[in-house]
């Protein structure tokens, strides 16, 4: 099935704007124009945009984005340096998500101290570890 920019838009839950600049960017490689110059995005470019989007929602920069690109289109030969790239940037959301529990639980504890009723709400809904509100 293939897909006009404004369907892809809506199914990625993304703008017409930004397929046009991923595509500018060379973030998409593999999208196919007609003899009219339109875009037709099939579904396998559709997850391909969706790795772009997930790459972007843990602030990899474009430039580090557009070097994944390049090394996925040279094969094979390239996997240990993109495994690099993502073991870095894993590392680098790791980081952010434990900075935000981190930020959680003190917000957690600020509110136990203004309200020790809802310590006992708190301490059932304990999300991330066996910490107990006083």
């Amino acid at each position: 099935m293939e897909y006009s920019i404004k369907d892809a838009s809506r199914k990625l839950n993304i703008s017409i704007y930004t397929l046009r600049y991923y595509d500018k960017e060379g973030l998409t490689p593999y999208i196919k124009k007609n003899e009219n110059g339109v875009r037709r995005y099939t579904e396998g470019d559709i997850e391909w945009i969706r790795m772009l989007i997930n790459l972007r929602d843990i602030d990899m920069p474009i430039a580090n984005i557009k070097e994944y690109i390049t090394l996925y289109l040279q094969g094979d030969e390239t996997i240990d340096e993109r495994r690099d790239l993502m073991l870095r940037y894993r590392h680098y959301v790791k980081s952010k998500v434990e900075n935000m529990i981190n930020n959680l639980e003190m917000a957690t504890e600020k509110l136990c101290q203004y309200d020790p009723k809802i310590a006992d709400i708190l301490n059932e809904e304990r999300i991330f570890n066996d910490k107990k509100y006083k």
